[in-house]
């Protein structure tokens, strides 16, 4: 790996002065927006050695914003602690020095529709003919086969068609999306599982392999009690914040304001009575157990928020606090963001040109520090040197 020069802002370095979880593994980052710069930044952030292929107008989310010094900070976060380097892929010679670097990579992340990279001459067989220990991960909407196989899929379709929306919103009301694209994060994350158990695999067989990752089979596959509900006889549909199998576990009105109250099974039950002084709810057959209390949860609710209408929401807050109840104020993004505990477990990052980002989750001893994302093409002049080092295509 070339030493990134020390003084420029946007040269990956892992900055943490040890080697990095992935160091010595080469990722070729062919995708577009979301879901493949997002599985391509997890490899990033423990240490591989990423190598962002964009067409010579740049990745579409170059242009989204909010905007930072010019730069697009969405396409900041999702390309952090990248390389960056632009090819035409529709140029044959082009293609060639991409296959000169597949040679000498793990893995490759594309997210192209299925057949395009057919067309390219870039399929999956080619790229493994190259390279036989080549990992490849494609995400795309529907799978590489099917009978949507090439239908266009965005994050709202995914959300749509896996039934996610039927149950997110207030009861009774229109489906509704979750606020942020979980159609492109959930397959994302299942493409950096799957490609670091490839590479586990890899040393046992050998050889690299293919894996295809869908965004509605990613979003059909975490949900979880819903789905399980769906298979065994239910209709599951939307109850708003209130959850399908737990009582109370919503967000409850207090004297002024609102507070979340989570308590699921009967264990925690009392301490909420004792919070608010309320014993009597031990003994009435609606509520003394989970069960009761989840048939007649619109008469619970309606003793619960009485018994929280003497209280403020931090009257409230500090009452569950002391008698250990889980309970939160609703935050907005801004105070999360901002919060104390935010601050102390590091959940926002500085890179070293002030711009703040997202900081990844994973605390690993090889986790990097993230550095800026490439600027369009600003490593170019390191392909010949990437092309021309050792192959990986021995068994």
């Amino acid at each position: 790996m070339p030493s990134p020069s020390a003084t420029d802002p946007h040269s990956p370095a892992l900055g943490l002065g040890r080697p990095g979880s992935l160091e010595g593994l080469r990722v070729l980052d062919l995708s577009r927006v979301l879901a493949g710069p997002f599985c391509a930044m997890i490899l990033a952030d423990l240490g591989a050695e990423v190598i962002k292929v964009e067409s010579p107008d740049g990745d579409d989310s170059r242009h989204f914003g909010p905007w930072y010094n010019g730069e697009s900070a969405y396409y900041r976060l999702f390309n952090r602690s990248k390389f960056g380097v632009t090819m035409d892929l529709k140029d044959q010679a082009e293609r060639g020095r991409l296959l000169d670097l597949a040679r000498r990579s793990d893995v490759v992340i594309e997210n192209f529709r299925p057949g395009v990279m057919e067309r390219l001459g870039l399929s999956p067989a080619r790229l493994l003919e190259e390279n036989p220990r080549l990992i490849i991960v494609s995400i795309s909407g529907f799978g590489q086969d099917g009978p949507l196989q090439k239908a266009p899929a965005y994050d709202l379709i995914a959300q749509a068609m896996s039934g996610l929306m039927s149950i997110t919103g207030l009861r009774g009301g229109d489906p509704t999306r979750i606020g942020i694209s979980i159609g492109d994060v959930i397959p994302g994350l299942y493409g950096a599982i799957a490609a670091l158990a490839a590479i586990n695999e890899r040393h046992t067989t050998g050889r690299g392999q293919h894996i295809d990752v869908a965004m509605l089979d990613s979003l059909i596959s975490v949900l979880e009690s819903v789905g399980m509900r769906a298979l065994h006889g239910e209709e599951p549909v939307a109850c708003g914040n209130d959850h399908a199998m737990s009582t109370p576990f919503s967000t409850y009105q207090t004297g002024r304001g609102s507070i979340a109250i989570a308590i699921a099974g009967d264990r925690l039950f009392p301490r909420l009575t004792e919070a608010l002084n309320r014993p009597e709810w031990l003994e009435d057959q609606r509520f003394s157990e989970q069960t009761r209390r989840n048939e007649f949860p619109v008469e619970f609710r309606a003793a619960l928020e009485e018994a929280l209408s003497q209280f403020t929401d931090d009257e409230a807050l500090e009452l569950m606090s002391a008698h250990q109840v889980p309970a939160s104020k609703v935050y907005s993004v801004n105070e999360a963001l901002d919060s104390e505990h935010s601050e102390y477990r590091g959940t926002v990052a500085t890179e070293s040109d002030g711009f703040r980002t997202l900081a990844s989750p994973l605390r690993l001893t090889g986790s990097v520090a993230p550095s800026p994302a490439p600027t369009l093409g600003q490593h170019n002049g390191l392909i010949d040197q990437w092309a021309s080092g050792p192959l990986r295509t021995g068994h």
